[in-house]
């Protein structure tokens, strides 16, 4: 049984539509909320942000709960709405496995390493700390920039995502919740510091599982199908495209929110190791609980939907919304709240870590760093509003992430020489061009195949995979190489000074 897509080339998609002044109020009487929870916050913390320390770190104050709220309303942005049924449209069941656990293979990592860093490197604040002490200047920089470029790239993404989904929606115009979110998250976030953002992200995370799996019922129990429809419409098949989307996304995702100094503040955040680790598996749990809903979710829109969702119109990216507008208006609030908080406590959380980032140098107060983080809203407001597709960037940022983690990584082998993290770092980011050249060489222009780092859309691409693949391998390959190469080094060991707390 297949319905029509109800697809209007002008609207996007065709939904009942809130009242236009109810959807504006729905939208700034949740931010609101979020904005009273700071202030209240605020005033109950009385930080003063002269502290650089306490103002990024929120040093050893944060519990189980905390922490679990936090990364998990960190990571799951409004991304989710859009991505993940649409990775279950065309992937099936290995795609949404694959995404599931991308989701969740950086929180396994930062648990892991998070008791060397506590100790070695009692006062550090993000990965930059670790990375200058550990390789110098060269290597810090190249972190500095693929960090700050993938924050950035994923701050438009969720306001671009926030903007998109609640017109949609309401039919209102994206920039009223691309504005109001990026300026009220901005305004507690500057004032409050990550503290704060802790707090707030307390109350998003509670709000967004409940929300989210209140709606993802109501779009099952408004959508019943016969026993076995998604199977039977092949939505759920295991795919050779669906295992090379599921490798390609555990690689791309894992590498690039490696580079997120927006996770790694709550590193130094928690209140010791245990909470840190049972934080990450509360958290995770709940990742792959709304993962695992939104890629059933899109599997069951084939089913219902078909061949409607790619031809004449690619509206897979939809099929979330498909849904949600046959649901009643109440639940489409839902939606809307649900929207709001999902993309509020991920964009908080980015605009933290950037000022982290801008903050790393002594010489930068806490000031000048937000004042670099409001800066770069300006262009990311701009960018979303114009409701363009970031996916190319996005996968640009994972590459180059990729093509850098595992010489950072080995790190902590004590014989790992900077220079050689250098160089493989080097040449893991020259493989992914020679792919992509060789993969155009293959197919008759080694101009169009470079030009497909750009313009890398599909996640089944074998090329794509190969490049995940070979630029992490060959990086870690000549790191290791190069550092045996270098016999008599040892690294010292990290010194016994703070190493980040300064006055601003």
């Amino acid at each position: 049984m297949q319905r029509a897509v109800q697809f209007d080339l002008d609207a996007r998609v065709a939904m009942p539509q809130l009242p236009i002044a109810a959807s504006y109020a729905i939208v700034f009487a949740t931010l609101a909320v979020f904005g009273v929870v700071a202030v209240a916050g605020l005033k109950m913390s009385k930080l003063s942000v002269t502290d650089k320390d306490s103002y990024f770190t929120a040093r050893n104050s944060q519990s189980t709960f905390s922490l679990a709220m936090t990364f998990f309303a960190s990571g799951m942005g409004a991304w989710v709405l859009f991505a993940v049924a649409e990775v279950g449209t065309y992937t099936g069941s290995l795609g949404v496995a694959g995404y599931a656990l991308s989701a969740i293979a950086p929180l396994i990592i930062l648990d892991r390493v998070s008791p060397f860093l506590r100790r070695e490197l009692p006062n550090g604040v993000t990965l930059h700390d670790f990375v200058a002490l550990r390789f110098g200047k060269s290597m810090t920089a190249l972190l500095a920039v693929i960090s700050a470029f993938y924050m950035f790239i994923y701050l438009v993404a969720e306001l671009t995502s926030v903007g998109g989904a609640v017109a949609l929606i309401t039919g209102i115009d994206p920039l009223a919740p691309v504005l109001g979110t990026s300026l009220i998250t901005l305004a507690y976030s500057s004032v409050g510091g990550l503290p704060v953002s802790l707090l707030t992200d307390q109350v998003q995370g509670v709000m967004v599982i409940v929300l989210v799996v209140l709606l993802c019922i109501a779009v099952f129990a408004y959508n019943p199908l016969p026993k076995d429809a998604i199977i039977d419409s092949g939505a759920a098949d295991v795919t050779l495209g669906g295992l090379r989307t599921a490798v390609t996304l555990i690689l791309a995702v894992t590498a690039a929110n490696l580079f997120h100094s927006g996770y790694w503040q709550r590193v130094w955040a928690a209140t010791d190791n245990r909470a840190m680790t049972r934080g990450v598996l509360i958290a995770n749990g709940l990742q792959l609980v709304v993962m695992v809903l939104f890629g059933v979710i899109g599997m069951m829109a084939v089913a219902v939907y078909g061949s409607a969702l790619f031809s004449p119109e690619y509206v897979a990216f939809l099929a979330a919304f498909f849904f949600i507008a046959e649901l009643p208006v109440g639940w489409q609030v839902i939606a809307v709240i649900a929207t709001v908080c999902m993309v509020a406590s991920s964009a908080d959380t980015l605009q933290n870590g950037l000022a982290a980032l801008f903050a790393a140098s002594p010489r930068v107060s806490v000031r000048s760093a937000m004042a670099l983080t409001v800066l770069l809203n300006v262009p990311a407001i701009i960018l979303a509003t114009l409701q363009l597709s970031v996916l190319s960037l996005f996968i640009l940022a994972d590459l180059l992430a990729a093509a850098v983690c595992v010489p950072i990584g080995l790190g902590l082998w004590y014989r790992t020489h900077p220079t050689a993290a250098l160089a493989g770092s080097a040449v893991g980011l020259l493989s992914i061009l020679v792919v992509f050249a060789v993969s155009g060489a293959l197919s008759g222009s080694v101009a169009v195949g470079l030009s497909g780092i750009y313009y890398a859309f599909d996640l089944s691409s074998p090329t794509l995979l190969v490049a995940f693949i070979l630029a992490p391998a060959l990086s870690g390959l000549v790191t290791v190489g190069g550092s045996l190469l270098v016999p008599g080094y040892r690294f010292a060991g990290f010194p016994k000074v703070d190493v980040a707390v300064t006055k601003a």
